[in-house]
């Protein structure tokens, strides 16, 4: 019980255990909680890679990469307080900067509480020449991750060290195990963005036409989701595995605004669900900071994010 690091996917990691449940994080790989394992039941609730070969393939659908900035920029630049940020174009084929640069980095551990379960991660970027030339601020992440007998709750502290204000979005892919066949998600989702072939949001919002099915519990096999949906005053999402005897809520707790669903065309046991703080392209949308989600951060001031997963047994 407690904290021990061990060797995971090649690397170094660290496992957090209680009675009810063990989780992995992935300091060198972005800070990734790369696994969540229920002890009681014997399963794993997050989608956990079995080689390091099949993560480095795919390493957005595996655990919960943390994101910063979340999803698209279009054309790989936005303007943002009068300043012209140019990224680099890491999609070119959709000529888009994608999931930022703090996912695939290196984080350093700052704190064990054993007494807690709680292990402390940092990342800096001052140390980092290649994201200052994209993002010229120097900021501090600091996530901080809690096992609970419930769960687990994933708190990302955001610190502006710079002299200018900074545009902050943040994210996480956090990919569930789904049984397309059994399992079932509850959401209370109203309206979703309008994308164009890009992926990227057209400014326009329509109505959720299954919404009505996702409040009362609604199967996914088959059906090809990667949309963004602003919150509403629920910010959970509900998945139900009724061969398994589990229940898992994933909380947006504070500091979201959106959530995505990625479902990888309904055909594998796989659900994304991804908290944003800002719409995917929100610099580039000229729609008001209160429905995008665009955040500017003063110079020596922090925003604090929170989820928390929660498993109950029936």
């Amino acid at each position: 019980m407690g904290i021990q690091q061990i060797e995971f996917l090649e690397g170094i990691a660290y496992e957090i255990e209680n009675e009810c449940f063990k989780a992995i994080i992935l300091p060198e790989e972005g800070s990734n909680l790369i696994s969540l394992f229920d002890k009681k039941k014997g399963v794993e609730l997050l989608r956990v890679p079995k080689t390091k070969e099949e993560y480095d393939g795919r390493r957005m659908l595996y655990g919960t990469p943390v994101l910063f900035p979340p999803n698209r920029i279009e054309d790989a630049v936005f303007q943002f307080d009068n300043r012209t940020y140019m990224l680099d174009m890491n999609r070119p084929k959709e000529n888009v900067h994608i999931h930022g640069w703090v996912h695939n980095k290196k984080w350093t551990v700052s704190r064990i509480d054993d007494r807690h379960d709680t292990l402390t991660t940092i990342f800096e970027s001052s140390d980092h020449p290649d994201i200052l030339r994209q993002f010229p601020h120097a900021f501090v992440l600091e996530m901080t991750v809690h096992l609970t007998e419930r769960g687990i709750t994933q708190t990302l502290k955001v610190i502006n060290k710079s002299s200018e204000v900074m545009p902050v979005g943040v994210g996480y892919h956090t990919t569930f195990n789904f049984p397309m066949e059994s399992a079932k998600l509850y959401m209370d989702l109203n309206m979703y963005w309008e994308l164009n072939q890009r992926n990227l949001p057209t400014g326009k919002l329509l109505d959720v036409l299954y919404k009505e099915e996702l409040k009362n519990g609604m199967k996914l096999k088959g059906l090809a989701l990667d949309d963004v949906y602003p919150l509403t005053d629920n910010h959970k999402a509900v998945m139900e595995h009724p061969a398994l005897g589990l229940k898992v809520t994933y909380e947006a707790v504070s500091g979201f605004r959106h959530w995505v669903l990625f479902t990888a065309g309904g055909q594998e046991d796989l659900l994304a669900i991804e908290p944003y703080s800002w719409v995917t392209n929100a610099p580039n949308i000229p729609l008001s900071e209160e429905i995008t989600g665009l955040y500017g951060l003063k110079p020596n001031q922090e925003k604090i994010f929170t989820t928390q997963i929660d498993i109950e047994h029936f």
